[in-house]
Protein backbone atom coordinates (compact mmCIF):
# COMPACT_ATOMS: atom_id res chain seq x y z
CA UNK A 1 0.00 0.00 0.00
CA UNK A 2 1.37 3.37 -1.41
CA UNK A 3 1.75 6.06 1.04
CA UNK A 4 -0.99 8.02 -1.20
CA UNK A 5 -3.55 5.71 -0.34
CA UNK A 6 -2.68 5.92 3.47
CA UNK A 7 -2.97 9.47 2.73
CA UNK A 8 -6.18 9.19 1.30
CA UNK A 9 -7.94 6.81 3.61
CA UNK A 10 -6.81 8.80 6.48
CA UNK A 11 -8.68 11.94 4.69
CA UNK A 12 -11.54 9.69 4.21
CA UNK A 13 -12.04 8.37 8.11
CA UNK A 14 -11.10 12.41 8.91
CA UNK A 15 -14.12 13.53 6.74
CA UNK A 16 -16.89 10.53 7.95
CA UNK A 17 -16.09 11.31 11.46
CA UNK A 18 -15.97 14.98 11.22
CA UNK A 19 -19.82 14.76 9.18
CA UNK A 20 -21.31 12.33 11.87
CA UNK A 21 -20.17 14.88 14.36
CA UNK A 22 -21.72 17.62 12.29
CA UNK A 23 -25.16 16.08 11.93
CA UNK A 24 -25.33 14.65 15.26
CA UNK A 25 -25.43 18.72 16.22
CA UNK A 26 -27.99 19.45 14.19
CA UNK A 27 -30.50 17.44 16.30
CA UNK A 28 -34.96 18.90 16.85
CA UNK A 29 -35.61 21.26 19.50
CA UNK A 30 -37.71 24.07 19.30
CA UNK A 31 -39.97 25.12 21.33
CA UNK A 32 -41.99 22.51 23.41
CA UNK A 33 -44.33 25.15 25.27
CA UNK A 34 -41.99 25.51 28.26
CA UNK A 35 -42.35 21.77 29.85
CA UNK A 36 -39.10 20.41 28.73
CA UNK A 37 -40.04 17.76 26.81
CA UNK A 38 -38.95 16.26 23.64
CA UNK A 39 -38.39 18.22 20.38
CA UNK A 40 -40.39 15.78 18.66
CA UNK A 41 -43.14 15.69 20.80
CA UNK A 42 -46.75 16.25 19.69
CA UNK A 43 -48.27 19.85 20.96
CA UNK A 44 -51.57 21.29 21.16
CA UNK A 45 -53.29 25.30 21.87
CA UNK A 46 -54.85 26.22 24.74
CA UNK A 47 -57.93 28.70 24.82
CA UNK A 48 -61.53 28.90 24.94
CA UNK A 49 -64.25 32.14 24.97
CA UNK A 50 -63.98 35.26 26.76
CA UNK A 51 -67.86 36.85 27.58
CA UNK A 52 -69.39 38.94 29.79
CA UNK A 53 -67.59 42.22 28.70
CA UNK A 54 -70.25 45.41 28.21
CA UNK A 55 -68.76 48.48 27.41
CA UNK A 56 -67.54 49.55 23.91
CA UNK A 57 -63.35 48.79 23.95
CA UNK A 58 -63.62 46.44 26.60
CA UNK A 59 -61.00 43.97 26.81
CA UNK A 60 -59.96 41.58 29.29
CA UNK A 61 -55.81 40.91 29.41
CA UNK A 62 -55.63 37.02 29.45
CA UNK A 63 -52.39 35.28 29.99
CA UNK A 64 -50.76 32.07 29.54
CA UNK A 65 -48.41 32.16 32.43
CA UNK A 66 -44.46 33.09 31.27
CA UNK A 67 -45.55 32.58 27.30
CA UNK A 68 -47.64 35.21 26.12
CA UNK A 69 -50.40 37.75 27.21
CA UNK A 70 -53.32 38.73 24.65
CA UNK A 71 -55.94 41.68 25.05
CA UNK A 72 -59.30 40.25 24.08
CA UNK A 73 -62.59 41.36 23.66
CA UNK A 74 -65.71 38.84 24.12
CA UNK A 75 -65.35 35.55 21.45
CA UNK A 76 -63.34 32.66 20.81
CA UNK A 77 -59.42 32.91 21.76
CA UNK A 78 -56.19 30.77 21.36
CA UNK A 79 -52.77 31.12 22.68
CA UNK A 80 -51.87 29.71 18.77
CA UNK A 81 -48.00 31.21 18.66
CA UNK A 82 -46.99 29.28 21.86
CA UNK A 83 -48.55 25.31 21.42
CA UNK A 84 -48.08 23.46 24.54
CA UNK A 85 -46.68 19.76 24.45
CA UNK A 86 -48.55 17.05 25.29
CA UNK A 87 -48.32 15.82 28.73
CA UNK A 88 -47.14 19.76 29.51
CA UNK A 89 -49.39 22.02 31.86
CA UNK A 90 -50.64 25.36 31.41
CA UNK A 91 -51.74 28.12 33.57
CA UNK A 92 -54.18 30.98 32.55
CA UNK A 93 -55.16 34.25 34.10
CA UNK A 94 -57.54 36.94 33.15
CA UNK A 95 -57.69 40.90 34.11
CA UNK A 96 -60.45 43.18 33.35
CA UNK A 97 -59.18 46.22 31.53
CA UNK A 98 -62.25 47.87 32.65
CA UNK A 99 -62.41 49.68 36.96
CA UNK A 100 -64.55 47.72 39.10
CA UNK A 101 -65.41 44.54 36.89
CA UNK A 102 -63.59 41.10 37.90
CA UNK A 103 -63.10 38.40 35.47
CA UNK A 104 -62.95 34.50 36.88
CA UNK A 105 -61.54 31.72 34.79
CA UNK A 106 -62.86 28.41 34.69
CA UNK A 107 -60.25 25.13 33.72
CA UNK A 108 -57.54 27.51 33.90
CA UNK A 109 -54.94 25.03 34.99
CA UNK A 110 -54.28 21.27 33.55
CA UNK A 111 -52.30 19.17 31.94
CA UNK A 112 -52.80 18.71 27.83
CA UNK A 113 -53.33 15.49 26.32
CA UNK A 114 -53.82 14.24 22.90
CA UNK A 115 -55.85 17.46 21.80
CA UNK A 116 -56.29 21.08 21.93
CA UNK A 117 -57.69 22.39 24.99
CA UNK A 118 -60.41 24.51 24.02
CA UNK A 119 -62.69 24.85 27.32
CA UNK A 120 -60.61 27.74 29.29
CA UNK A 121 -63.14 30.15 29.62
CA UNK A 122 -63.31 33.86 31.07
CA UNK A 123 -66.69 35.58 32.36
CA UNK A 124 -66.58 38.71 33.05
CA UNK A 125 -69.30 40.59 35.33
Amino acid sequence: MGIQSRSVRKASVFCVVVLSLLLSACGGGGYDGGTGGTGGAASYTVGGTVSGLTLPGELVSVTLVGLQNLQLPNGSYSFSAYPVAMGGTYEVTATSSSVGKTCTVANGTGTVGATNVTNVDITCA
